[in-house]
């Protein structure tokens, strides 16, 4: 259903991947439930999990903010062709009686790529983003 606009209740698992070789990738993951959601954190360069749960107003502005993202105006893959290793990411989205939408990409990134990190808490470092024009 691409280029639907949805409503936060219509998101029931969102999944963010990021990092590189030298940091490792982070994963977040959101899983929504009737009464709020649980949003794991974790890190190929740790066993450690991190379980957070939020409750229903947590969630729900959770959600609002990754609506707010615009998605639906996204390409699937972002490639700066300049560039062989650096940030590698994926997003994606499930709705309720719909397939995960995926995007991606290899040192480039969508329109409202920081706000996409701080929903999450990822601290973005990359040299390459500031000299490359993100969408």
């Amino acid at each position: 259903m691409e280029n639907q606009t949805h409503l936060p209740e219509d998101i029931i698992e969102v999944a963010f991947e990021v990092g590189g070789f030298f940091d490792g990738m982070k994963l977040f993951c959101l899983k929504v439930t009737e009464e709020g959601s649980t949003l794991t954190k974790s890190s190929w360069l740790s066993p450690e999990v991190e379980e957070t749960k939020l409750s229903y107003y947590e969630t729900t502005e959770m959600l609002r903010k990754i609506i707010d993202l615009k998605t639906e105006n996204w390409r699937k893959h972002y490639n700066h062709p300049g560039v062989l290793d650096g940030t590698q990411w994926s997003f994606t989205i499930t709705y309720k009686g719909e397939n995960p939408v995926e995007y991606g990409g290899s040192n480039a990134y969508p329109s409202k790529w920081d706000d996409l990190c701080a929903i999450f808490g990822y601290e973005f470092l990359d040299e390459i983003y500031e000299e490359y024009e993100h969408e």
